[in-house]
């Protein structure tokens, strides 16, 4: 009894099922079997490479540990290198800032000497003009109180005498 339609095959049926499926993956076998070894090739020979690359990978990451560790264990002797490298250059640099100030300084120096006795020389050249020109003034004064009018004629003589003989 067959319900709703249900086919039972046959021995026979199966049996010859087994052939049409030896035949299939024959043929695919076949047909196929160059590119399925190629492919299995490509990718023995990706899976070596991405193999390769991570080994890699992993001896360059443990490399660069070890750097890294050995770097922060030299980390203070560096740090304390630089440091004494700044507080040289700083010294060095101190020093060429008061070689700098003191030449400057120097050259300050002489020039207010040199502009110190260029005015004590203008002061005192003006003194003599101011004490030459007050004692031309006050002989003045007094000659004029000292001389008379018959002084003065005379002068006056004496001058022109002396004036025309000289010719």
């Amino acid at each position: 009894m067959t319900e709703h339609g249900a086919v039972h095959p046959s021995p026979w049926d199966l049996f010859w099922a087994v052939p049409n499926f030896v035949i299939f993956v024959g043929v695919l076998v076949y047909f196929l079997r160059g590119p399925l070894i190629e492919y299995f090739r490509a990718r023995t020979a990706r899976l070596r490479e991405g193999l390769e690359a991570g080994s890699r990978a992993r001896r360059e990451a443990a490399a660069l540990r070890e750097t890294l560790a050995r770097d922060i264990e030299a980390l203070p002797a560096t740090r304390a290198r630089l440091l004494a490298d700044m507080r040289a250059a700083a010294e060095v640099e101190r020093d060429n800032l008061i070689s700098l100030g003191r030449r400057g300084a120097e050259r300050i120096l002489a020039d207010a000497r040199l502009l110190t006795d260029h005015e004590l020389a203008a002061a005192r050249q003006a003194l003599r003009t101011e004490l030459i020109d007050e004692s031309v003034r006050q002989a003045t004064s007094l000659l004029r109180n000292a001389i008379h009018p018959e002084d003065h004629e005379r002068f006056v003589r004496e001058f022109v005498g002396s004036a025309g003989g000289s010719r």
